[in-house]
């Protein structure tokens, strides 16, 4: 009975096995036959390039498109772009990010992708404010992406960004705002986009960073401002690398910036609900070191980082220069060893066995060469605009920072030491004088802005003393422009006085530790602040850790932060620094007369003699109307301000004054009778020296308001005044620069006082309450405002980052306003007059026709029109 019904259901259901076993071969024939996408349609054909990393990128016809996984949406990046390869370096370097990058973030909204700039300026801890934040400073949309189709697994969209990267947008463009063509930002030009001559390069994909490369190409016009075109429409062709880079998933912990430590910084404006306003905040920039092994950390070992700074080194420097690079590059151990770590800075070659790398990518911080005939190098870096946490930094060494150092070297130890006494350095001289120079600028890409305060701490005697310099060298800080010593005089090298900077100076460890070293015990950036005030406080009354800020301006107030000079006393150094061009200026023919055969070098090394000379001139004057500043925090010990004393302003005056009767060396006809015909650079500077200093005058201001015993104005053309016409008060025979120095002071005094223009009514008169009161200091810092007015979107935008803030920063100028001085230079010009008329029958026959030419001069300046 069971085998009946068993066969007998078997009979029933095989019709439908049957059945079901056809639809089955049925579809699994249809699922054979795939079903074409829109995603397998845009990049089917032997024409598509793929790449797969954080965006896939698709290469097809010319175009490029972001296959762009939904998972990133919203997350910040930063969009910047490197110059490649270049038509002309003098545009842009090859390596170099010519602007900021742009922070961003990007949306889908319908069937578009948006890319938006992250506002990124406000924070609170407050989190109904940070909500309130949110809502007002959301992300501008810079382009806005159509939508070309899903991936098949439809967790990615795909848009195409070639019309983006292949145009002409100012933010990410390949020009560098202070380029050699621009004369470093004062000439002006226009670039015109040539898009029928642009497309896009190679593709690349990496874990957390992408980038294309575009070929730019312009027509490139320079105009001399308000002058005349001297370039039109000249071709120019940039590769430009478009890199996109993740910013990392979990923030650094910033550090909040101290004005009495030098980094640089970036600022936010903090709605906090602790104080009863909106404040601002600054985190210092800075990389991310971070211990290996916390427990071995905390005990006291030497511990490396979890991730070093890397700088990789171009292969093109000139091979006797390389070994110094990567000392240059690794000096800066001696520093962190100092705070824990080891191996923190790493100087590796570009690699030939890792397809990956790519100088020009993001994620490699490089050593670059720039085959310039530019006397300079530099070092920028990229930041996390959230934290403050460098993420790529750049050196670039041009070809002539070898010609820079030299005249360095030559000019300011020539006379002392005999190794540098030739048309060109010994390889261990030149080597250690490129290491310094690398050196400086590893300072600035681990975020370390310039300490022109540096140099003051030392004494100036002490540059003289063969402990002291073995010891310290030139300065506690390499930051600062402090250069050789040109304080040593002949005999000093042969005792043993060093001639050069330190390898790193006692602030230079003090600003490491303070941005650098772990604060494990805290969790927050506010709660390691008093900690790090702490750290500052223990060395607040060691001048050789007082920070002083870059002065961007004119006048600059504290003539102890000053560029290019030595020691607390600028008189003395000066008098020995020009004591020793002298005696170059006196030898260079023996020294290099062999190897210069057609003087081109010493027609050249001429200039920068006069240059140096300027230098140790212009190092005195700030000394006059100066004021020694310092930021101060609650128990510092010194004031937030005081003015130079008055005696040492007056003596500083007496050093300008009577360097003016001291010049004639640099007409030295010896030297001057084989080379191209100059004139007298001795008057040149007699007339700038004297004129400089008389409209100086209302520089003093600012310095009289804040004194006790103040070096009025009046003073002060009074010992001007002393000075040029004591000779005619005695009744003796002018010289002839003595003549001249009395011509450039009543020009100069009729020109400041203005009685011979209009007033404002149009009538003719005496206007002596006029703009008379510029001094020539005012008038190039009006020349400045006058061509940022003209100047393109960039460059003042480059100059708006460079703006002084209070307190963090670069030193701000003071805006005060003083009464014009125009009625005391009249004052003067009327007592000159009245002197002349007194002495006009005295002396030779020159001096009496000199005192005629005078009178005349200003009875004509005094006439009313």
């Amino acid at each position: 009975m069971n085998r009946i019904m068993i066969l007998l259901m078997f009979c029933f259901l095989l019709p439908t096995w049957g059945v079901e076993a056809a639809e089955r071969k049925k579809k699994d024939k249809q699922d054979s036959v795939k079903v074409e996408t829109e995603y397998d349609k845009l990049f089917k054909g032997p024409g598509c390039e793929t790449v797969e990393g954080m965006i896939t990128l698709h290469k097809k016809d010319g175009r490029v498109y972001f296959e762009m996984p939904l998972r990133l949406m919203g997350k910040e990046m930063l969009l910047g772009s490197t110059v490649e390869e270049i038509s002309d370096n003098n545009e842009a370097l090859v390596g170099q990010k010519p602007h900021t990058p742009l922070h961003i973030y990007f949306t889908k909204i319908d069937s578009a992708v948006q890319m938006r700039y992250v506002y990124n300026v406000s924070i609170s801890n407050d989190k109904n404010i940070q909500r309130a934040i949110e809502t007002s400073n959301i992300g501008a949309i810079l382009e806005n992406f159509p939508v070309k189709c899903m991936n098949n697994e439809k967790d990615a969209v795909v848009f195409d960004v070639t019309d983006f990267l292949v145009s002409d947008r100012e933010e990410i463009d390949p020009f560098d705002p202070n380029s050699a063509s621009t004369y470093f930002g004062w000439m002006l030009r226009i670039s015109k986009f040539k898009k029928e001559r642009s497309f896009i390069g190679d593709i690349k994909a990496f874990e957390d960073n992408i980038s294309v490369t575009s070929h730019l190409s312009y027509g490139v016009t320079m105009r001399a401002l308000g002058m005349f075109e001297y370039q039109t429409d000249k071709p120019f062709t940039a590769l430009v690398k478009r890199s996109l880079m993740l910013l990392p998933e979990k923030p650094m912990r910033p550090r909040i910036a101290d004005p009495r430590v030098g980094l640089f910084f970036s600022g936010k404006m903090d709605f906090t609900t602790e104080e009863n306003r909106m404040d601002v905040v600054y985190y210092a920039h800075r990389w991310r070191l971070e211990p290996k092994d916390t427990l071995a950390y905390e005990r006291g070992e030497l511990v490396e980082p979890i991730k070093p700074i890397v700088f990789y080194v171009d292969p093109n420097f000139p091979e006797k220069w390389t070994k110094y690079i990567y000392m240059g590059i690794e000096d800066w151990n001696l520093a962190f060893e100092k705070i824990g770590f080891k191996n923190a800075v790493q100087a590796r070659p570009f690699p030939t066995d890792d397809p990956e790398f790519d100088p020009d990518n993001i994620k490699y911080s490089c050593v670059r060469y720039a085959p310039l005939p530019v006397e300079n190098a530099m070092g920028p870096s990229w930041v996390d605009p959230r934290t403050g946490e460098i993420l790529n930094a750049s050196v670039f060494i041009y070809h002539n920072a070898a010609s820079l150092v030299y005249n360095w070297r030559v000019l300011q130890t020539g006379a002392v030491d005999p190794r540098v006494r030739g048309i060109k350095l010994p390889e261990d001289v030149l080597g250690e004088s490129i290491r310094y120079v690398v050196r400086h600028e590893i300072g600035h890409c681990c975020g370390l802005m310039h300490n022109m305060g540096a140099s003051s701490a030392f004494p100036t005697d002490s540059l003289r003393s063969v402990t002291f310099t073995q010891k310290y060298g030139t300065t506690p800080s390499i930051m600062d422009y402090a250069r050789y010593n040109y304080v040593a005089q002949p005999g000093d090298y042969e005792k043993g006085v060093s001639l050069t900077p330190p390898i790193l100076g006692p602030y230079d460890y003090h600003a490491i530790r303070w941005a650098y070293q772990p604060i494990l015990e805290v969790q927050t950036a506010e709660e390691e602040v008093p900690i790090l005030d702490q750290w500052v406080s223990e060395k607040i009354k060691d001048p050789m850790y007082r920070y002083g800020k870059q002065q961007f301006t004119w006048p600059q107030y504290d003539p102890r932060a000053l560029a290019e000079d030595l020691g607390d006393d600028a008189m003395k150094a000066s008098a020995n620094g020009i004591k020793n061009l002298k005696y170059v200026m006196e030898n260079i023919n023996d020294w290099v007369d062999a190897d210069d055969k057609d003087y081109s070098f010493r027609s050249a090394i001429y200039y920068s003699i006069l240059m140096q000379y300027r230098q140790y001139i212009s190092n005195v004057q700030p000394i006059i109307g100066g004021i020694y500043l310092n930021e101060k925090y609650v128990g510092d010990p010194f004031p937030v301000y005081q003015s130079v004393p008055k005696e040492k302003q007056k003596e500083a005056v007496q050093f300008i004054l009577s360097a003016m009767g001291d010049v004639e060396w640099l007409d030295n006809e010896d030297f001057l009778k084989n080379l191209p015909i100059v004139g007298s650079p001795a008057s040149t500077w007699r007339k700038t020296f004297l004129s400089s200093l008389i409209t100086s005058a209302p520089d003093l201001a600012l310095c009289c308001s804040k004194s006790e015993d103040p070096y009025t104005q009046e003073e002060f053309l009074t010992d001007i005044y002393a000075y040029v016409f004591g000779p005619t008060m005695k009744g003796a025979s002018l010289l002839d620069w003595q003549r001249e120095a009395q011509i450039t002071w009543v020009n100069t005094i009729i020109e400041s006082s203005e009685i011979n223009a209009k007033d404002k009514s149009g009538n003719g008169g005496v206007a002596i309450a006029g703009t008379g009161e510029l001094s020539y200091t005012q008038l190039v810092e009006r020349e400045w405002q006058e061509f940022l007015l003209h100047a393109p979107e960039a460059v003042r935008a480059q100059y708006a980052q460079q703006a002084p803030v209070l307190g963090i920063g670069f030193q701000d100028r003071v805006r005060a306003e003083f009464p014009s001085i125009a009625p005391i230079y009249y004052e003067f010009l009327l007592k000159t007059q009245k002197q002349l008329q007194r002495s006009r029958n005295t002396g030779d026959a020159n001096t009496q026709a000199h005192y005629a030419y005078l009178l005349k001069v200003i009875q004509n300046a005094m006439k009313i029109e």
